[in-house]
Formats: structure tokens, C-alpha cells, sequence
């Protein structure tokens, strides 16, 4: 019974920690990612643009993938 308990907090632990992985989402300039339903569809997305102004729409899920945009060098 106690390793049935525990098998099940340790799933339940996991699930939570790939929750808040996906949560969590961008974290620099120049980053994005687009969030997906169990059929694919796009569902949601997050980005830091450039100039470090962030924007989102719709659902975030487990099922993402992320990538950078090309940010030009600083001019000054």
C-alpha cells in the first residue's frame, strides 16, 4: 500500500513539474514559444520581443515548442 502511495506522489510530482516548466516559458529577449493542443493545433504563445516587451494569447500547455527570434546588436 505505502508504495502504491508513494508511486502515485511521485507521478502526481512529476506532472507538476512539467506544468511548471511550461508555465514558466520565455525567460530572455528574443525568445517564444508556441503551445499545442493533443491534436497539434496551435494553442497559445508567449514571447520576449527584442526590446524586452513580452506578449501572449491564448492556452499554455505541457506540449510547446520554443524558439529565438534574430535581435539585432545594441547600436549603441
Amino acid at each position: 500500500m505505502r508504495k502504491k502511495l508513494a508511486l502515485t506522489l511521485g507521478f502526481a510530482a512529476l506532472a507538476a513539474v512539467g506544468a511548471a516548466v511550461a508555465a514558466i516559458g520565455p525567460t530572455g529577449p528574443g525568445q517564444f514559444y508556441y503551445y499545442y493542443d493533443a491534436n497539434g493545433s496551435v494553442v497559445g504563445y508567449q514571447a520576449i520581443n527584442c526590446d524586452n516587451t513580452r506578449s501572449s494569447w491564448g492556452t499554455f500547455t505541457k506540449n510547446y515548442s520554443d524558439g529565438y527570434f534574430i535581435c539585432d546588436p545594441d547600436p549603441n
